[in-house]
């Protein structure tokens, strides 16, 4: 064989990638041997990843229709307090990850690495709300990889369609009004890195299909098209009645907007006006 010279650069290459990697890692995956602290993650997460805040409040089976409209893995509530809501009812995930919220609540943010980490090459989705627990709202506001969008106030809709006790709801609703405040507060924070969006309830019903395009365009693993299917809003004949009713209890529901509490005050599309003289 021929004999040929060492190559030193080649060599010094080699083991500088490799320190390299030992040192860095690779984006969104945590281990034993390299648990970095915060902010030294080279990527808090692996892939990119989309967070739903008032939606499947708003509209019904909206799970669902999203799976369909975009290829993705759409979740529930995967930080709900009674059990992470895996897409189609699912008890493990990816990398044995269990729906119980025990083991969940010891490190919310591995839960989430290691969610996205596990499930790579495929888009994934969950809905996110003050009802949730909050030890990811930072992590999420701050991490580039997330997409968020946000219709503040939907959190109340579940809580007019209740019968529960009125002073109830009236707890209920400022309770849940103040966690959402804080949350909006980190999504506003000149550290939030994610690519986020926010309707206030009465502006997003006023137009639901732009923003729903918009938000299919950039996560849709499919040719892009107009919707040919819209989900199905609730009913909220009566919600602002029910927001004013809030009011007059001394509760401010302000995180809605400007809801009219007329139903006849709702801009109704395909009205025509009628004609007129101007002279």
């Amino acid at each position: 064989m021929k004999k040929t010279e060492p190559n030193p650069g080649k060599i010094d290459r080699i083991f500088a990638k490799a320190v390299e990697r030992r040192t860095e890692g690779r984006p969104g995956l945590y281990m034993q041997s390299r648990f970095p602290n915060q902010g030294w993650e080279n990527g808090v997460t692996a892939a990119r990843y989309s967070v739903f805040e008032g939606f499947t409040e708003l509209f019904e089976n909206f799970e669902p229709w999203l799976a369909r409209a975009t290829g993705a893995q759409v979740h529930g509530h995967l930080f709900h307090p009674e059990r992470a809501e895996f897409a189609e009812g699912q008890s493990t995930i990816n990398g044995a990850l269990s729906d119980r919220p025990g083991l969940r609540e010891r490190n919310c943010k591995a839960f989430l690495t290691n969610l996205i980490w596990n499930t790579r090459g495929e888009r994934q989705c969950f809905q996110f709300g003050p009802g949730d627990t909050q030890g990811i709202s930072w992590v999420i506001a701050t991490d580039p990889n997330a997409q968020i969008s946000c219709i503040t106030g939907a959190w109340a809709i579940p809580l007019f369609r209740s019968n529960k006790n009125f002073a109830d709801i009236r707890a209920e609703a400022a309770h849940l009004q103040k966690i959402e405040n804080d949350h909006l507060w980190a999504l506003r924070s000149p550290h939030a890195n994610a690519r986020i969006r926010i309707w206030t309830l009465a502006e997003f019903i006023e137009a639901p299909m732009e923003p729903l395009q918009t938000i299919i365009d950039e996560i849709s693993t499919k040719p892009l098209r107009r919707l040919a299917e819209a989900p199905k809003m609730t009913d909220l004949s009566g919600f602002g009645q029910f927001l004013q009713n809030l009011k007059n209890q001394g509760m401010h529901p302000y995180l809605m907007g400007d809801f009219p509490v007329s139903p006849t005050d709702v801009p109704q599309a395909g009205k025509k006006r009628k004609p007129y003289l101007v002279r």
